[in-house]
């Protein structure tokens, strides 16, 4: 999803260090409860190979710095792994973006990357949030057809990474957030690292920027806790051919040396998507909730007497307490903000077991 010789010769190198470097339940209810880790099977197309889940379909793209691939459960569409070495180029402002409008309507030739949106200010997270506009953009269509739109993009929480680029105003981040596909919610982890554009690795000029080794695994809401260990243990497999290596090395600059001692390793990078997830803050875990519940339009109650938690659409608190009484059950109350026990349990569809 990136354009320029010189660039590409400078993503193949951080490329390189990459590389060598229960019945009853709602949908998110029965998530939790019953998805049970997918197997891992050996992966080879002659350039690169990982383990990966047994049945999911792997859809690759790019060339050397470019290289990205997209693996997905075809079962369940939410459910996937992905790898970009390279995302843009966008704006790093929206006066840029209007300069290059204005120079189409007076000159009238095209510039490629005119419908990318501006990234202000330039980091991981609002890379993430403008991920939308980035995949139905030309370049990312010609790239990958279907490339996924993460529409909706929501950050839950974000950790700072040691950043490795050495280039101003460069970051790094693990990002956790919520996007929607298909009117599903889902939730994913992504490690990423935005700089601007560099007149040294080419590319399409000043004021532009890019996403750099963008690497994430996401599943349905709920089924991240149980599927996260396998996926990223297959994200870590991935290697890359060693003459596939040579290859892009031969097409390098001679900044590739020293980018590539800055990179870090798929293996590496999956270690802190796994960590990362086993050391979330239990907030973090309220407010997903929370968000998730915001964008798919319902609340929740529960019943103190059983603990057991009920899903309705959004406003149905505010009917119910006028008259408690003329429902089944009249005990209702909203969950409390911080209890991580009743956000985090399962879900009964509360329409179908309480009524009115």
């Amino acid at each position: 999803m990136a354009i320029g010789n010189q660039a590409k010769g400078w993503l193949a190198g951080l490329l390189i260090a990459l590389v060598g470097c229960s019945a009853g339940e709602s949908p998110r209810g029965e998530g939790r409860a019953r998805i049970a880790p997918p197997t891992l099977q050996p992966f080879d197309n002659g350039f690169f190979s990982m383990q990966v889940p047994a049945n999911w379909l792997m859809v690759p793209a790019g060339d050397c710095a470019s290289l990205a691939f997209v693996l997905q459960d075809p079962q369940e569409p939410l459910r996937k792994i992905l790898y970009f070495g390279a995302v843009g180029p966008v704006y790093q402002t929206q006066a840029q973006k209007q300069i290059d409008w204005q120079y189409m309507s007076g000159y009238g030739y095209p510039v490629e990357w005119a419908d990318m949106p501006a990234v202000e200010p330039l980091t991981p997270e609002n890379l993430l949030a403008n991920f939308s506009q980035i995949a139905a953009s030309q370049i990312a269509q010609r790239f990958m057809p279907g490339c996924p739109r993460l529409d909706g993009f929501q950050v839950v929480s974000s950790v700072p990474l040691p950043c490795p680029l050495p280039v101003a105003g460069a970051r790094s981040a693990l990002v956790r957030g919520l996007f929607v596909e298909n009117g599903r919610v889902a939730e994913g982890l992504f490690s990423l690292t935005t700089a601007p554009y560099m007149p040294m690795m080419g590319g399409p000029g000043g004021g532009t920027a890019y996403g750099y080794l963008l690497a994430g695994i996401a599943a349905p809401k709920g089924e991240l806790d149980a599927l996260l260990p396998t996926l990223s243990r297959s994200l870590a497999m991935f290697a890359v051919r060693p003459d596939y290596v040579q290859n892009c090395l031969m097409r390098s600059d001679a900044a590739f040396g020293a980018v590539m001692r800055a990179g870090q390793t798929l293996r590496e990078t999956s270690d802190l998507i796994a960590r990362g997830w086993e050391e979330r803050n239990r907030i973090d875990d309220v407010l997903s909730e929370k968000r998730s519940d915001a964008i798919l339009g319902k609340e929740r109650l529960y019943d103190p007497g059983t603990g057991e938690v009920y899903e309705f659409d959004n406003g149905f608190y505010d009917a119910y307490s006028q008259n408690p009484q003329g429902y089944r059950n009249p005990n209702l109350q909203p969950l409390p903000n911080g209890d991580h026990g009743l956000w985090t349990a399962a879900t009964r569809n509360g329409y179908r077991y309480l009524g009115d």
